[in-house]
């Protein structure tokens, strides 16, 4: 599967000159036939007001965004399949949730009034859906944009160019925002994004009372997506917190930076693409399966602990473990402490069993020594 982010020239259908710069795109994804969604960067950079969307309504959306081209501003009801609806799953069985999800959501996106002017508009993504009964992968779903978001698709005249491969092989709603994010500023000159912690937050999509704690909204939403993203995407994402002042210096806002993948790294994400799911989350672990005799049963081997500088270490786990609860202190400190104390007994451990041992370590750590 290739991997494309570059945005080409836009070429526009005659009689389509008037259309905005995101339904172009569109069109020109429709006449070639691309893997691609354009999605409009209104909607790329709104934040939940109401409600969430899981992962599967997400990629939905995307479907019926593409299916719908660059009509997608019209007054009229468009028309998909069941079977293309439902993506990279099989059954049908989570359609009618995934669609009442999509009518009840609120998102808040910046747009201009009619006179122009710089505004924020409050709406639901879709007016109504209708779904066949029958079960069959021919049966279709009717549906229709909302009034707002089809006046947001007539002025979007920015957009993320979204590979439909990437999207589907995402499996955390949070990575698949966060990659929408990215490939909306991957080509601009700047490709550094700041917010304040509590608008990632709202972008993401992370519900109310989820995550307060900054440490478990690192742990479990953005390394996590970042280890997706970095093993699917064409490009990588890291981030820099940015504290306040005051007792604890709590983090208080985020600058995400997006980095595009030179060939070679291209190349191995595109054949990772091509590869079944099963096994990739242990790939992307650094566990790698083997068959010693094809009758045997599978051995995961699982990589003990670095012995080199933690700051090239590619456990995304391991390095927000002693994040979390490493106190501040300098990592290769922790993990040479770390490393004298366990001895010989490192060498045989890993798995679980190893990065409960560092957490372990890394809280008497600060327990013995104090915040840094």
């Amino acid at each position: 599967m290739k991997l494309d982010s570059d945005i080409s020239e836009i070429e526009v259908t005659s009689g389509l000159e008037s259309l905005s710069r995101t339904l172009r795109v569109a069109d020109v994804i429709r006449r070639r036939d691309l893997d691609f969604v354009s999605k409009p960067g209104e909607l790329v950079e709104s934040e939940f007001e109401t409600g969430s969307l899981g992962a599967a309504a997400r990629k939905a959306f995307a479907l019926m965004l593409r299916k719908a081209g660059p009509e997608a501003s019209e007054d009229k009801t468009f028309v998909i399949t069941k079977k293309e609806l439902r993506g990279s799953h099989k059954g049908n069985e989570r359609i009618q949730t995934v669609m009442d999800e999509l009518l009840r959501v609120i998102v808040r996106i910046r747009t201009t009034t009619s006179k122009g002017k710089p505004a924020v508009m409050s709406q639901a993504l879709l007016a109504s859906c209708v779904e066949e009964i029958s079960e069959d992968g021919m049966s279709v779903v009717e549906f229709q944009f909302s009034d707002n978001f089809k006046r947001v698709l007539q002025r979007s005249d920015y957009y993320a160019r979204v590979n439909l491969g990437v999207m589907l092989a995402l499996q955390s709603r949070y990575a698949l925002s966060l990659y929408d994010l990215g490939c909306l500023i991957i080509n601009r000159q700047n490709r550094v994004y700041k917010m304040k912690v509590d608008e990632l937050r709202r972008k993401l999509g992370v519900p109310d009372g989820s995550f307060k704690n900054f440490a478990e909204f690192r742990r479990d939403v953005l390394a996590k997506s970042k280890a997706e993203i970095d093993q699917l995407a064409d490009f990588t994402v890291e981030w820099e917190e940015i504290r306040g002042s005051g007792r604890g210096r709590p983090v208080e806002a985020v600058k995400l930076m997006f980095h595009p993948k030179d060939l070679e790294d291209q190349e191995e994400t595109a054949r990772e693409l091509d590869r079944p799911r099963v096994g990739r989350r242990a790939r992307r672990e650094g566990t790698v399966e083997t068959m010693a005799i094809a009758d045997r049963p599978k051995i995961i081997e699982r990589k003990p602990f670095p012995r080199d500088s933690l700051h090239f270490c590619p456990d995304t786990r391991l390095l927000t473990i002693v994040a979390d609860y490493g106190g501040g202190w300098d990592k290769d400190l922790i993990a040479s402490g770390y490393r004298k104390t366990m001895g010989s007994r490192l060498d045989n451990l890993v798995g679980d069993a190893l990065y409960k041992s560092w957490e372990g370590f890394c809280k008497s750590f600060v327990q013995q020594r104090g915040r840094a």
